[in-house]
């Protein structure tokens, strides 16, 4: 069962409702807090956007404290469930990225780097190709 923090009855709420108050830590700048309360995400087997979500940002909280190992270890999973991930991934691949940038890890620096543009060209295309589509299918409604 998770803590209730003062009275605010955290054990209560769905984990959306606590990826909510997470993603408020988070922007605070509180990252501890917000660790925790990805932590308590966890436990509730959330669904898998919610999971995803979480690791992401999770590992963002890491990374603001410069504890690499464990922000490339909620990176990766959240990697691992790139496909509930609004961006499939981009962000993440640029977060590991930067992390792999800033501990001097160069090659996969590149590595994410480059996955994460091979993503980004992969959604330009989706959209370009849904938009012609949809002029298409509209084309007879003027």
């Amino acid at each position: 069962m998770v803590e209730e923090r003062s009275g605010s009855g955290d054990d209560k709420k769905t984990a959306e409702e606590l990826l909510s108050l997470a993603e408020e830590r988070l922007n605070e700048g509180k990252f501890e807090e917000a660790i925790e309360i990805y932590k308590e995400i966890v436990k509730k087997d959330p669904l898998h956007p919610t999971l995803a979500k979480a690791c992401n940002d999770c590992g963002v909280a890491y990374a603001s404290l410069e504890q690499y190992e464990m922000a490339i270890g909620f990176f990766n999973t959240g990697l691992n469930l790139s496909n509930y991930l609004m961006d499939e991934g981009e962000s993440t691949c640029y977060n590991l990225a930067q992390i792999y940038k800033t501990t001097g890890d160069d090659e996969k620096a590149d590595e994410y780097f480059n996955r994460a543009v091979a993503i980004k060209e992969e959604h330009k295309r989706r959209d370009e190709e849904a938009k012609r589509m949809l002029k298409q299918e509209t084309s007879d409604w003027v």
